[in-house]
């Protein structure tokens, strides 16, 4: 269950007793009865309550970022460029590193996204990825600036050639190991640990300007208290209150022009919570077969699932297309054309389907392409040569096959000329 690293030889006894712990206890055979809690995702919720608050991934109830931090985002996002492992700019061979940093789950999965996205076509060949998290590392232990983990995560980066300085981009994925109390309590600890480790990955890790975090996924089969339900989807809550609260401006700074800068940039990455066997309104489950034994660390059905999903997101988010794919150019002496494309969605969100409102240059071939948040190709809505002009264009919200598609969130994305732009549509159950 917990990967060993020479460069944690000087972990504590107490740390050490705790792996030793989880592990005995990962033996026990997981509990497959429990295939539903009843809760209901987050992106489901919306404007519904859980113990008094709101769901949604961002404040309001809603699954949207904020514009005004998207577009934070998307401008530090066209700022970030190829670095040497001095941290100074190299367009010709130098890297923009993104890294994992959390537990044991964290690098299970991180381990499975590592080779599709090394395959990926989209993907820049200056973009390289290092899996930091390690094992047995919960937000309990690592929230400490003096953790030996921190000196793994350079250790880590120094053996792949590259170094501290050179990682800009991090996803960070955590949970308390055996929390305790109630709800919201143990949210606002977990939020609290959050925001430590968000300013220690600005410490350590000076050059990382974005930081995408993700909660649990389900863990209602867990046979153990190493992070059981609730607190698994209460997790959430965590990461939503935090990046709601960088977003408002309340704290963890990014942006120099407003003072010290305290931490990167946050976001929500993929949400990748549902309850067990009871579809997520995008169709989601999590069978009792994709865990070990110990039903919270995740076997390789939902490895597969989070490293899908990971790589649509960075496929498609709009601040992490400027520096993941290709045909898209950031950075110190970005110049030259560019492919000349728009896209929007409306009505968003939709119950009988959508307009979809692009444009292309002029004489190049488009193509136009509905995802589901795991990266499966759901249809093609349609392909042509560009007018240089905006054009329109409708989807029924219906499959390749003819189906009308799961209530959730997809991905309308624009390919032409090599590059791609996406926007985020929410469909609707039609009443």
């Amino acid at each position: 269950m917990m990967r060993q690293d020479a460069c944690l030889r000087h972990l504590t006894l107490p740390v050490l007793l705790a792996i030793v712990a989880m592990t005995a206890q990962s033996a026990m055979a997981v509990d497959c009865a429990r295939d539903s809690t009843g809760l209901i995702p987050l992106t489901d919720l919306g404007p519904g309550l859980y113990g008094g608050f709101q769901g949604g991934l961002y404040s309001g109830g809603t699954n949207e970022r904020p514009a005004a931090h998207t577009q934070a985002g998307l401008s530090i996002a066209n700022s970030i460029a190829p670095l040497d492992t001095l941290g100074n700019p190299d367009p010709q061979s130098g890297k923009v590193v993104l890294i994992s940093i959390g537990m044991s789950n964290t690098t299970q999965e991180f381990q499975t996204f590592i080779p599709k996205a090394m395959a990926d076509p989209l993907k820049k060949q200056s973009v390289m990825v290092v899996d930091c998290a390690v094992g047995g590392m919960s937000a309990d232990r690592i929230k400490d600036p003096r953790a030996a983990y921190w000196d793994s995560v350079a250790t880590r980066l120094r053996r792949t050639g590259s170094s501290p300085l050179q990682a800009q981009v991090v996803w960070l994925k955590e949970a308390i190991a055996g929390p305790r109390g109630g709800f919201p309590a143990s949210a606002e600890t977990l939020q609290w640990y959050l925001g430590s480790i968000a300013r220690i990955i600005g410490q350590r890790l000076p050059n990382v300007r974005l930081c995408y975090i993700t909660s649990r996924i389900y863990a209602g089969y867990a046979t153990t208290n190493l992070n059981p339900e609730p607190y698994a989807y209460e997790s959430a809550f965590a990461v939503k209150w935090l990046v709601d609260s960088q977003a408002r401006g309340d704290s963890l700074n990014y942006d120099p022009a407003r003072g010290a800068v305290e931490a990167p940039w946050l976001s929500w990455g993929p949400y990748l919570w549902a309850d067990g066997l009871n579809p997520r309104g995008d169709g989601l489950t999590w069978p009792c077969s994709y865990f070990q034994s110990d039903g919270t660390h995740p076997a390789m059905g939902a490895r597969v699932i989070v490293a899908d999903s990971l790589l649509a997101f960075f496929e498609h988010d709009p601040t992490t297309v400027p520096w993941w794919s290709v045909g898209t150019v950031t950075g110190v002496g970005a110049s030259g054309p560019r492919p000349s494309m728009s896209l929007t969605v409306a009505p968003n969100p939709s119950t009988g389907g959508s307009r979809i409102f692009f444009a292309a240059s002029a004489g190049k071939k488009w193509r136009l392409e509905v995802f589901d948040l795991v990266g499966r190709r759901v249809r093609e809505i349609g392909h042509g040569t560009g007018a240089g002009a905006r054009e329109e264009i409708g989807w029924d919200g219906r499959s390749q096959a003819g189906d009308r598609v799961p209530q959730g969130v997809y991905w309308i994305r624009l390919t032409s000329d090599g590059a791609h732009v996406s926007s985020r549509t929410v469909v609707l159950e039609s009443r």
